[in-house]
C-alpha cells in the first residue's frame, strides 16, 4: 500500500525552523507549498500587510485547488 501524498502550506519555510519543517515534509513526499517574504518561496508574500495575507491565501488557493491536508505557520516577526 503506498503513502498518498498530502498538500501542506508553510509559513516562514525559507529560512530556520520552517525550513527544517520544509525540508522533513518534502523528504517524506508532501507537497509543500512555501509562503514567505523571503524570494526563496513558492509564493513570496508579506503577511504583515492585508494584501500580503491575501495574496498568499490567494497563491496557495492555486497552487492546491484540492485543499490542504495541514497548515505550518512559522512565520515570524524580526526584532523591529
Amino acid at each position: 500500500m503506498g503513502m498518498t501524498m498530502s498538500n501542506y502550506a508553510l509559513t516562514g519555510g525559507a529560512t530556520g525552523i520552517g525550513a527544517a519543517v520544509k525540508k522533513q515534509l518534502r523528504d517524506s513526499g508532501h507537497n509543500v507549498i512555501v509562503v514567505d517574504v523571503n524570494k526563496d518561496a513558492d509564493i513570496v508574500a508579506d503577511l504583515s500587510t492585508a494584501a500580503g495575507r491575501k495574496s498568499a491565501v490567494d497563491g496557495i488557493t492555486a497552487a492546491a485547488p484540492g485543499g490542504l491536508d495541514g497548515f505550518v505557520p512559522c512565520a515570524g516577526l524580526g526584532p523591529n
